[in-house]
């Protein structure tokens, strides 16, 4: 199948035919750095969405992310990984843990955080629903997410999407779209 020019079948992700530029933010990363939707524009971007403290889809995403990170780090002059959390409160301390842990702490990945006004309109425009959910137990919610990434190259000429983190087409794609 033939989108815009662009032969689908190359791909495993699907092309989207309606990419929008980013909308507008301004958000700080694990070491406290400021970014905005004009930080990475010469580069790919992968981005997913999720949070330092869960216990389910999260753990499994960044251990994709962890398999793939020699890949990450060769492309990392064309590539940038981008996760937006999906807690408003999250901290620096607590992401750079958990990047740590699963030995993610690379130049070219940047988990941006901000206040729900701030993040909001990114879950918006990536179609990524969060909810809230008070549990019984202190100090403990959980957040119901889905996690969706999106592999956009420079200047929004292609735009994958997958429904689900699926380590094996990202990875397809990133060597198809990024060399």
């Amino acid at each position: 199948m033939i989108a815009c020019g662009i032969d689908n079948s190359k791909f495993m992700g699907t092309i989207t035919n309606d990419y929008k530029p980013l909308p507008e933010f301004n958000l700080i990363d694990q070491n406290n750095d400021s970014f905005d939707q004009n930080s990475f524009e010469s580069k790919s971007l992968l981005i997913t969405f999720l949070y330092s403290s869960c216990k389910t889809e999260c753990p499994a995403v960044l251990n994709d992310l962890f398999t793939i990170k020699d890949s990450l780090i060769l492309k990392s002059d064309k590539l940038q990984v981008i996760i937006f959390s999906i807690d408003p409160l999250e901290s620096a301390a607590n992401v750079k843990d958990i990047l740590n842990k699963y030995q993610l702490d690379i130049e070219s990945l940047s988990y941006l955080m901000g206040t729900k006004e701030q993040l909001k309109p990114i879950w918006q425009y990536f179609y990524v629903p969060v909810g809230n959910v008070v549990t019984n137990k202190e100090n403990s919610n959980v957040i119901i997410h889905s996690t969706p990434a999106y592999l956009i190259s420079p200047n929004d000429s292609i735009s994958l999407i997958y429904t689900e983190f699926d380590i094996q087409a990202i990875k397809s794609d990133l060597d198809a779209l990024v060399d």
